[in-house]
């Protein structure tokens, strides 16, 4: 299972682009977390980025390519 901590700390760091204006930020709750950890446990490649583009992440946003490192990471499934 993928630690809480990690998602969090990968969301905290949007911070520095969210005080710039160069990227949209991804919202911050209990829910949206909830869903990212879901996707993780049990979703594919496919259904976190499409998840990550609905929020407002670009793909060409350094927190999307993060999160997308993180989920291969830890055996995130292809398709």
């Amino acid at each position: 299972m993928l630690d809480d901590k990690e998602i969090k700390d990968v969301i905290r760091r949007e911070k520095h682009s969210e005080k710039t204006g160069k990227y949209k930020p991804l919202p911050r709750n209990r829910q949206t977390e909830r869903e990212i950890a879901e996707i993780f446990e049990h979703g594919t490649e496919r259904e976190l980025m499409q998840f990550l583009r609905e929020n407002g992440l670009n793909d060409d946003a350094p927190r999307f390519a993060e999160i997308l490192k993180l989920f291969r990471e830890h055996g995130g499934k292809q398709r």
